[in-house]
């Protein structure tokens, strides 16, 4: 699995009606789009949660590459270009995806907490604890749900989570929410995605008794 996410940040003074109108009027061509978990159409507003800027930021949770790479080549993030010139597409290898107690409800806010692991830390003992926190993190009241991703390059965890209302201020980034767009949302795998199959282990070239090869 893959998130991305793109911030359109725009003028103090802008007139966040546009983007919610380009929303009503758009968000639904996604809704049964070949290979996405979920987009979620995520603004922030000068003034609201905490924010100090206005900004524009879809976050997308992918089933594999073939959706997204379909999605940013020659599809409908060619729109974003057209109306906002081409953004900086952060990208993240989801590690777990778990729901929360309101997961069957329609979220309206979302949050994100972005962590990065010391250069000192165990990455797996590190993300065990993230995913643990991030379990936590959804079992409080008015969960729908939450994914946890990595950056291997720059080694920055993030936490992003659905509400059913409000996201929590442990959440440092709050969005709201104008539509969301989830055609296989049931499909997305759920729990921890970093253990290596013993059987993928084995068929590694210079292996031996499923001992781990060496790069």
């Amino acid at each position: 699995m893959h998130a991305m996410q793109y911030e359109i940040t725009l003028p103090a003074d802008y007139d966040m009606g546009i983007i919610r109108e380009r929303v009503a009027t758009r968000g639904h061509l996604l809704d049964d789009f070949g290979g996405l978990g979920l987009k979620v159409y995520g603004i922030r507003e000068r003034g609201v949660d905490g924010s100090t800027l206005n900004q524009y930021s879809p976050f997308y949770l992918w089933h594999d590459e073939a959706g997204m790479n379909a999605f940013l080549f020659g599809g409908p993030f060619n729109g974003i270009v057209e109306s906002f010139g081409r953004p900086a597409v952060q990208h993240w290898t989801v590690l777990g995806f778990e729901e929360g107690p309101a997961f069957g409800t329609p979220p309206v806010a979302a949050g994100k907490h972005v962590v990065s692991i010391p250069a000192e830390a165990d990455p797996v003992a590190f993300l065990g604890e993230a995913l643990d926190g991030l379990r936590e993190h959804l079992q409080q009241d008015g969960a729908h749900s939450g994914a946890l991703a990595v950056d291997p390059r720059t080694w920055q965890v993030v936490r992003y989570s659905l509400w059913r209302d409000e996201a929590p201020e442990s959440d440092e980034v709050r969005y709201r929410i104008l539509h969301l767009s989830s055609p296989h949302l049931e499909e997305l795998r759920r729990g921890r995605q970093w253990d290596q199959p013993s059987s993928a282990a084995n068929s590694v070239p210079g292996s031996a008794s499923g001992e781990p090869a060496g790069h």
